[in-house]
């Protein structure tokens, strides 16, 4: 994600982010077969192709919905209801039945802990082959003809001389180093010793938390704006 990271957007923008959906669905498929083994190189590599997705991920979809909704003419205000369901059922409804899933999955089927990892193999052919028939391509802006290297120095200017810009990009890698630090220690904080514990149902507490306190802030938010446009 670090190294990857940086340049996914301008990559996905130059050669299409249909191209970079499908792209995202093989390495985290990939990522998720490498499970079957038990060789730490093995391992590694799926963890390398797993952070090459998670950029992908976070670089293409939005791009690409925001391109075609305004290629098709729609509202404007249409966009932020439609990211607002995607976080509600996406982040919130599907990660928490994903969680329940998962728990039964490793306790139902010989795989064990793999068992989830070969279920989102399927769940990602599934959304790849929606990609590959339903979506249109769409780039970045065709002419500019711009360099990775001048984005670069695009970007690094638009740092210094836009202070919000500047505290955006603070907070977001803040926040990161947060969610990963969770993500790494909450299991042995609660399983010190190798305790089972069903890490689906935990983890679907966590979304369900998660998609509370979302709900909360867009509350919050709503009644900002209220009393900002009194």
């Amino acid at each position: 994600s670090l190294v990857f990271g940086t340049i996914a957007g301008t990559l996905v923008d130059k050669y299409g982010r249909k191209l970079g959906g499908l792209a995202y669905v093989l390495t985290y498929a990939l990522s998720c077969v490498t499970k079957h083994w038990s060789s730490y190189s093995v391992l590694m590599l799926g963890r390398l192709l797993g952070g090459v997705a998670t950029s992908l991920l976070f670089s293409t979809f939005e791009s690409w919905l925001v391109a075609e909704h305004f290629k098709r003419g729609y509202e404007e205000s249409w966009l932020s209801e439609t990211f607002s369901k995607a976080v509600f059922l996406g982040n919130g409804l599907t990660a928490i039945a994903s969680g329940l899933v998962g728990n039964f999955l490793v306790n139902s089927f010989s795989e064990g802990r793999v068992a989830p990892f070969d279920a989102a193999i399927v769940v990602l052919c599934i959304g790849g082959g929606i990609i590959l028939t339903s979506w249109t391509e769409n780039y970045g802006d065709s002419s500019s003809k711009t360099s990775t290297m001048d984005s670069f120095k695009k970007a690094m200017a638009a740092i210094q001389s836009d202070r919000k810009v500047a505290l955006l990009g603070a907070i977001q890698p803040l926040f990161e180093a947060s969610m990963y630090t969770f993500v790494f220690m909450w299991t042995p904080a609660i399983s010190p010793n190798d305790e089972p514990i069903p890490h689906g149902v935990i983890f679907s507490i966590f979304m369900m938390a998660s998609m509370v306190g979302s709900s909360i802030a867009g509350r919050l938010l709503e009644g900002k704006e209220r009393d900002e446009t009194r």
